[in-house]
């Protein structure tokens, strides 16, 4: 194998641990140039291994987006128990957010089952508040926003506008992606901005996200872990897992 294949072996390797890498870390770990890197990241590109970005790159798979219905097909048994520690920690007279998401549906769709004598629910997400619309003892308050088909999901200005003027006592947030190092992650960027000032107008915040999504990341940034109150995940969550986020100040219910 050529010190080049390797190198750029290594890169990939680099990258899959850590869902994203810059030229400068290139540089730094494989002793090349910055003309070097980039050329290596330019090859690895065409060859469809990453995706370059300003000053990096990130893995192919970040990008590519499983649609909605599939999504709720894939590990529904872990999704219903991660919704029933969620439901768990609401009480009655709460005001919670849901933001979109498979898991945020299972959450809705479990209070449904078992509704409490007076919710209030804040959310972005068109088909959530189908779901929960008409639900006795329930306040709706959809934020407003452009739609986008992919996540039934409302985000943008209007979105965001609407969460300003409106605090929240616990939120409960689907990611695509939890990793102790680049944090929470989704496909969109406008969602992101919107999910992140959903978090900021709470005084509790949950992350919710299923063991296959732990150690991953997607493309957009929505905050860190140490920004949500706890991490909601399911049984299938590793012994190794738990101590390295509880090494790194994470709760998980």
């Amino acid at each position: 194998m050529s010190k080049i294949v390797a190198r750029r072996e290594g890169i990939v390797a680099l990258l899959r641990e850590r869902g994203a890498i810059a030229v400068a870390d290139i540089m730094d770990r494989f002793g090349v140039s910055e003309a070097t890197a980039r050329r290596d990241l330019e090859t690895l590109e065409r060859d469809k291994k990453l995706i370059r970005t300003f000053g990096g790159a990130v893995l192919e798979t970040v990008r590519t987006e499983i649609p909605f219905y599939r999504k709720m097909e894939m590990n529904p048994d872990e999704k219903k128990e991660i919704a029933e520690k969620a439901y768990r920690l609401i009480r009655d007279g709460d005001v919670i957010g849901l933001t979109g998401g498979t898991t945020c549906m299972f959450v809705a769709r479990r209070i449904v089952q078992q509704p409490f004598e007076r919710l209030t629910v804040v959310t972005n997400a068109l088909n959530i508040g189908f779901e929960l619309a008409g639900v006795p003892g329930l306040e709706l308050i959809m934020t407003g926003g452009v739609n986008r088909t992919q996540s039934y999901e409302l985000s943008g200005p209007m979105a965001d506008a609407t969460l300003e003027r409106i605090t929240i006592q616990k939120t409960f947030l689907g990611a695509d992606g939890v990793d102790l190092t680049r944090g929470l992650t989704t496909f969109n960027e406008l969602e992101a901005n919107t999910n992140r000032m959903m978090i900021r107008q709470s005084l509790e915040s949950y992350a919710l996200a299923d063991h296959s999504k732990l150690g991953h990341c997607s493309l957009f940034f929505i905050d860190s872990l140490l920004s949500v109150t706890a991490l909601v995940t399911d049984s299938g969550m590793s012994a190794e897992q738990k101590r390295a986020y509880a090494d790194a100040g994470i709760r998980f219910v």
